[in-house]
C-alpha cells in the first residue's frame, strides 16, 4: 500500500501513480491523520518528512521505503530507519531550475539597483542619472557544489561571472573555476562580490557564518542564503546592513521558520526576504512523482533507485 502524508498530491498525481504503479496512493494531510489499519498495511510512504519521528514510524510495521519529497533530511531518524532496514530516497535535483533562477534574480536585483528604482517609483520620480552594474566580471563564491550549486554556477557562467566553489574536500567540480575545502577559502571569500550559501544543516555547517566570519566580507559584497538557516547568524547580517558594512543580502531560509513577526529582518533595507520559496515551482510535485515512480519500478524490478539516502551518515 502507498500512502501520502501531504495533500499536495493532487487527483491527477493519484491517477498517474495508479496507472504506472498499479496502486493508487491514499492521501492524508499529515501522519497523524492516517488510521491505524492503514498504517499497519503501508509499505511505501510519500512525505515532506516533517513528522518522521521514530515514534511515529512505529505505527508502520510493514514500511519498506520512504520517499521524501524535498532534498533536506533535517528530521530523519537516521539510526532508526537504518536499523529497521527502511530504504529512504529524497527529491535531490528537482530544485535546480527554480533555485538557480532565484540566485540569478537576487544578483541582478542588486546589480541593477532595483531597490533604488522601487523607491523612485513610489516617489513618482523619473531619474536616469545613475549608472548600474553588470554581472560580467563579478566574482561569486558558492558554498555547496552539489547539484544545486552546479546549476547556479552554470547559469552564472552564461553571464561571464567568475565562479568559485566550496565543498568539504576541495575536490574539483565542473563548471567551477576553482574549488576549495570548507574553511580554506578565506582569501577568496574576502574578495567575493557575491557569497552564496547552499550549505545543508550538519554539525560542521551549523553556525558556520558566524559574526566573525561575516565581518570578513567586503562592504561591497552581497550575501545570499538559500541552504539552511541555521548556518547563518542572520541578525548580524541585519546589523551589517544597517551599519553600511554590507551592500545587500537575500534570505530565503531562516534560523526559525516561519520567521517571527518581531524579527529585525522584516524591516531591514537592502535585504530581499522570501518565505523559503526558492525551490517552489508549479512543476514541483510533478517532478517528485517522476522520482517516486522511477523508484517504485526500480524497487519492484530490483534495479537501481535514484536519490538513495545513506542512512549511516548525516547530511
Amino acid at each position: 500500500m502507498i500512502v501520502s502524508t501531504t495533500n499536495e498530491i493532487l487527483p491527477r498525481h493519484v491517477e498517474r501513480i495508479a496507472q504506472e504503479a498499479g496502486s493508487a496512493p491514499l492521501v492524508f494531510s499529515s501522519m497523524g491523520d492516517i488510521p491505524a489499519d492503514v498504517a499497519a498495511q503501508t509499505e511505501a510512504l510519500i512525505t515532506f518528512g516533517d513528522d518522521l519521528a521514530a515514534e511515529n514510524l512505529e505505527r508502520f510495521p510493514r514500511l519498506q521505503w520512504i520517499q521524501i519529497i524535498r532534498a533536506g533530511l533535517d528530521n530523519l531518524p537516521y539510526r532508526y530507519v537504518h536499523e529497521r532496514g527502511i530504504r529512504v530516497t529524497n527529491a535531490s535535483g528537482i530544485h535546480v531550475k527554480p533555485m538557480s533562477e532565484y540566485v540569478v534574480l537576487c544578483m541582478l536585483h542588486f546589480e541593477k539597483d532595483m531597490e533604488r528604482y522601487r523607491a523612485l517609483k513610489e516617489q513618482k520620480k523619473y531619474d536616469r542619472t545613475k549608472l548600474v552594474g553588470e554581472l560580467a566580471g563579478r566574482e561569486a563564491l558558492i558554498y555547496g557544489t552539489g547539484v544545486i550549486g552546479k546549476a547556479v554556477a552554470e547559469k552564472l557562467k552564461l553571464f561571464d561571472v567568475r565562479v568559485r566553489g566550496v565543498n568539504t574536500s576541495g575536490r574539483p567540480v565542473e563548471p567551477f573555476d576553482t574549488t576549495y575545502a570548507l574553511g580554506e577559502e578565506d582569501d577568496v571569500y574576502e574578495q567575493a562580490d557575491y557569497v552564496i550559501t547552499i550549505l545543508p544543516s550538519t554539525t560542521q555547517t551549523r553556525g558556520f557564518f558566524s559574526a566573525e566570519r561575516l565581518d570578513r566580507m567586503k562592504p561591497e559584497a552581497v550575501f545570499i542564503s538559500i541552504g539552511r538557516g541555521d548556518a547563518v547568524d542572520e541578525n548580524h547580517v541585519v546589523q551589517m546592513l544597517k551599519d553600511g558594512r554590507l551592500r545587500g543580502a537575500a534570505f530565503d531560509v531562516f534560523q526559525q521558520e516561519p520567521l517571527p513577526e518581531d524579527s529585525p529582518l522584516w524591516e531591514c533595507e537592502n535585504l530581499l526576504l522570501t518565505p523559503h520559496m526558492s525551490a517552489k515551482s508549479i512543476y514541483y510535485i510533478d517532478r517528485c512523482v517522476d522520482i517516486f515512480l522511477h523508484n517504485w519500478k526500480a524497487l519492484r524490478h530490483q534495479t537501481e533507485m535514484i536519490n538513495v539516502v545513506d542512512t549511516t551518515k548525516e547530511y
